[in-house]
């Protein structure tokens, strides 16, 4: 059964990186110090096409309110962030995030302070 009106349609896919041996960053890869910093995922994402990446994100700490933050590169605005934060001291805390990433396979992330653990695993991309 076809959907009438749409004309021309675009195929998007998710590409599924399998099952990861091990988290791709922690908070020894991470500068931590609530500026913007570059993530090259570059390294992990074969496809120069990808528009989006999926990523998996823990963190922990003992101060309530520290945060961590994913955009798109280049990104000035406010709207168009994605993140998670400490909710209650000491507990991990986690989220999944579609980010959208330009060619460069590079997205930004900022953690409002150090934190005392920090993993981020991607687990696939869309092209």
């Amino acid at each position: 059964m076809g959907i009438s009106g749409l004309g021309s349609v675009t195929v998007i896919q998710l590409q599924d990186r399998g099952d990861p041996a091990a988290v791709d960053f922690t908070q020894a890869d991470l500068t931590m110090d609530n500026t913007w910093r570059n993530l090259d995922l570059s390294a992990i994402i074969a496809d120069p096409d990808a528009s989006f990446v999926l990523l998996r994100a823990t963190i922990n700490d003992a101060n309530v309110g520290r945060t961590l933050h994913f955009r798109r590169d280049g990104n000035a605005n406010a709207i168009a962030i994605q993140g998670l934060g400490v909710l209650v001291a000491g507990e991990t805390h986690e989220g999944v995030f579609l980010v959208p990433i330009p060619a460069t396979q590079i997205i930004e992330y900022r953690a409002s302070a150090a934190l005392a653990a920090v993993e981020i695993t991607v687990l696939g991309w869309v092209a």
